[in-house]
């Protein structure tokens, strides 16, 4: 007779489980208004089904303890990433409205703004 290996569960790990579990129920997606701003540390980042398929989105928690995700468009990426953003960091993202670029395509207008913790 074989016996099955069983690997034990480390301590403390169903805890962290439960605790990114109830985190995920928290999570609302950011479906602004045109002049709305979401101001907040950057917590993280997740894959998530969208619109076009899986997409990544940025996590923000704002000053009332929310979670918001933020669809990472190419144009938020390259902006994060030319202001060296990073997990702490303060960020205000403003929602300016759709409007149509020189060939004719819509996209949203967004302004960025990060900024270290002291």
């Amino acid at each position: 007779m074989t016996q099955a290996l069983v690997t034990p569960i480390p301590p403390g790990a169903l805890e962290q489980l439960r605790r990114k579990a109830a985190t995920a129920n928290q999570i609302q997606t950011w479906k602004p208004q045109p002049g709305d701003t979401l101001e907040g540390l950057i917590e993280g980042a997740r894959k998530t089904d969208g619109p076009f398929g899986v997409q990544e989105q940025v996590l923000v928690r704002t000053p009332e303890g929310g979670l918001i995700a933020v669809w990472l468009t190419k144009w938020l990426t390259q902006q994060l990433r030319a202001n060296g953003a990073e997990l702490g960091d303060l960020l205000s993202l403003t929602f300016h409205g759709k409007e149509l670029g020189k060939s004719g395509a819509a996209f949203n207008r967004m302004t960025l703004v990060t900024l270290k913790p002291a």
